[in-house]
């Protein structure tokens, strides 16, 4: 475990320190051409799915979630397919042996054998075992909740604790603290119907609240995502629609408004939006959006927008070489490269996966058969998250065309992990929704701790960063609680790897 880190709990304002940085003065931000961290050596991924001991899964791959479910710090793996019932087993629980193995513990785990649509891990009720949500395909029926009772085993508590609600066919489910009270909440999008919001309780119940907090009406919903795009705390919503999309914003007073005129994120009445995905790839300090359509009408491609001081977005598609050809599946931010930059992952029905790389000039280009990562095509899920914990990320793809578990073969950089534990009261033990920024003499860098994204999958609830040449850095943690821990010349040496803890502002080498 190491020795405890001594810290420095200062007052630094988050915007005080930004306001040093224009938004033209990024992280690495020379050219490839001008020898900056982007011309380095490209890691290569490989398909280790056999050797890792996960083998066949099926074949209708749908869904990954990433979630150290038995907290020995190695990150366990839930997949699924949607072949038909009755002719191969849908659900697979991999426990992680940390050797590089996984040992499927789906028999005894009580996890039934469904066709599931999505899944997601977090501590619902906040002793300290990450829990399973789920929604399968079946029309009409509500989330199943299973709460992690220790050494492998789950209860479906979705009764007892009030999921129930009947209506609309499951797309897509997350976890997210949208009060701020240091409780999981439950988000279903629905393809029909309108979406519902499960309100954790502190009796660890759940009450349905889509009216009361501003999600009436009907519309066609394929995913959503939560983030932060304007720096107040709350989270704020994506919902990635058939026609246009919706944002809503976060009042901080147990409601949202529909903002999306007022921040330019409807997008085209003529796309179908399947999948979106947050974050900070110009490290301006403003959380960005990527949005990935499918057998589009019109405009026929993806969207990336820039978050313009969490004011508004603007579609910055074409001059980033970011769209792809609008036959998308899911998409990630990622830094794979370690170069403090993050990049773009997306993977589309009939045409190969894109890596878009980062450049630090506002471009990126596209390397995916190059890093090996163009194939299997038609993934619905791509699952990011360091299993082998060398602190590279790897990706689990998951899809109706192929399987499998990528591993990244860099060693170019070094890199950090952060794992975070919220006090359990005021902030969510799984710390979904708090933030780690994490400053050099580069410039600066920021991770949300993520309940889910993209289409139906979820990456390691531990937040990763890329730091380049760097050797000293500052972390900052802004739990959703409100409380800050900062700590200042930590010392990164290779691949590095922290748990911070809310309570006394505890950060442990790992």
């Amino acid at each position: 475990m190491g020795n405890v880190i001594s810290f420095q709990s200062r007052a630094l304002s988050f915007f005080a320190l930004f306001s040093l940085f224009s938004s033209n003065l990024l992280i690495f931000s020379l050219d490839a051409s001008e020898g900056s961290q982007s011309s380095g050596k490209l890691p290569k991924f490989t398909n280790v799915i056999r050797q890792a001991g996960i083998g066949k899964i099926g074949t209708l791959g749908q869904t990954a979630a990433w979630g150290d479910f038995n907290n020995d710090r190695c990150e366990d793996l839930i997949v699924s397919n949607t072949d038909r019932k009755g002719e191969s087993q849908n659900v697979f629980l991999f426990k992680n042996n940390c050797d590089g193995t996984f040992t499927d513990v789906t028999a005894a785990s009580g996890i039934g054998n469904m066709r599931l649509r999505s899944a997601a891990w977090a501590d619902f009720d906040n002793d300290n075992l990450l829990d399973l949500v789920v929604g399968t395909i079946k029309a009409g029926a509500p989330p199943i909740l299973y709460k992690n009772q220790g050494r492998g085993v789950f209860a479906d508590v979705s009764s007892k604790t009030g999921i129930t609600k009947q209506g609309g066919a499951v797309r897509h489910v997350v976890w997210v603290d949208f009060d701020r009270d240091g409780l999981l909440d439950i988000f279903q999008a629905n393809l029909s119907g309108s979406p519902f919001l499960y309100s954790g309780k502190k009796d660890g119940t759940f009450e349905e609240v889509s009216s009361k907090t501003g999600f009436g009406g009907k519309f066609r919903v394929n995913s959503h995502l939560f983030f932060d795009f304007n720096n107040d705390g709350f989270m704020d919503l994506f919902l990635a629609s058939d026609g246009l999309n919706r944002f809503y914003q976060n009042n901080g007073k147990g409601s949202f408004t529909d903002s999306t005129d007022e921040v330019g994120l409807g997008g085209d009445p003529g796309w179908d939006s399947v999948a979106a995905c947050a974050g900070d790839f110009d490290n301006d300090g403003f959380i960005d959006l990527y949005v990935v359509n499918i057998f589009s009408t019109t405009r026929v491609r993806n969207a990336l927008y820039k978050n313009n001081n969490g004011k508004s977005f603007t579609d910055i598609t074409e001059k980033t070489a970011t769209g792809d050809v609008g036959d998308g599946r899911t998409c990630a931010w990622v830094d794979f490269d370690g170069d403090g930059r993050l990049d773009l992952f997306t993977t589309n029905h009939l045409n190969p996966s894109r890596l878009f790389r980062n450049l630090g000039s506002g471009k990126f280009i596209d390397l995916a058969s190059q890093a090996g990562l163009d194939k299997p095509i038609d993934v619905f899920a791509a699952a990011w998250g360091d299993y082998n914990n060398d602190g590279f990320m790897d990706v689990f793809l998951n899809g109706h065309i192929g399987m499998a578990l990528m591993k990244n073969g860099s060693n170019n950089n070094r890199v950090l992990t952060v794992r975070l534990k919220g006090d359990g009261k005021k902030t969510n033990t799984s710390a979904v929704g708090s933030r780690v920024i994490v400053s050099s003499p580069n410039g600066r860098q920021l991770r949300e701790v993520s309940g889910g994204r993209g289409n139906c999958e979820q990456d390691m609830l531990p937040v990763h960063f890329g730091i380049g040449g760097e050797e000293k850095i500052e972390i900052r943690v802004e739990w959703t609680s409100g409380a800050v821990c900062n700590y200042k010349d930590i010392i990164i040496k290779g691949a590095s790897n922290f748990l911070i803890s809310e309570n006394g502002c505890k950060i442990v080498r790992s």
